[in-house]
């Protein structure tokens, strides 16, 4: 009996510890970096998640772990997501080869040199009870995965990730 009750314990504790509580999210603003906001929902980087996973100039890929807070829905959406920067796409380097804003502007828009991919879900309520988890594919051809538009949720988590790797900007963020 008494290793039946362990067994269930050691089950389920790794699931109370990666719960997320929008309490716990707002009361640590060290860690849960708010980097998105618009009417309806929040986007937050956990700083002690990321983690450079590719350097090899000019192509870099950042992790992370993001937590979008959707207060339409009343949940927390956990995302293990991959950033993948092509610096030679960075606004720096477009206005070298671009004199023209317009020009520089329109190629930033075609193109931010940031993509992303969603390895992960989970989702919780408010209170930090687990609603449902999701491993995604990693093919890229199955993947929730894309370009990341400007100042869209997408890219402000890049720009932050990519500054608190380098301690540089890619591109400025908003």
């Amino acid at each position: 009996m008494n290793r039946l009750i362990i067994l269930i314990c050691m089950i389920l504790i790794p699931l109370h510890i990666n719960a997320i509580s929008i309490n716990e999210i707002r009361n640590n603003p060290n860690q849960f970096k708010l980097v998105y906001s618009d009417e309806t929902r929040e986007a937050y980087a956990d700083n002690s998640t990321i983690s450079v996973t590719r350097y090899n100039p000019p192509y870099y890929a950042i992790n992370a772990t993001i937590y979008s807070v959707w207060y339409d829905r009343n949940i927390i959406v956990e995302t293990n997501q991959t950033s993948f920067y092509n610096y030679e796409r960075s606004i720096e380097k477009l206005s070298i080869k671009y004199k023209n804003v317009d020009e520089i502007a329109k190629e930033v828009a075609n193109d931010t040199g940031v993509r992303w991919k969603a390895n992960t879900f989970v989702f919780y309520d408010f209170n930090g009870n687990m609603l449902s988890s999701k491993p995604l594919s990693h093919q890229f051809d199955n993947s929730i995965a894309g370009k990341a538009i400007l100042f869209s949720p997408s890219y402000q988590v890049a720009m932050y990730i990519f500054y608190k790797s380098y301690h540089m900007y890619f591109n400025y963020s908003r």
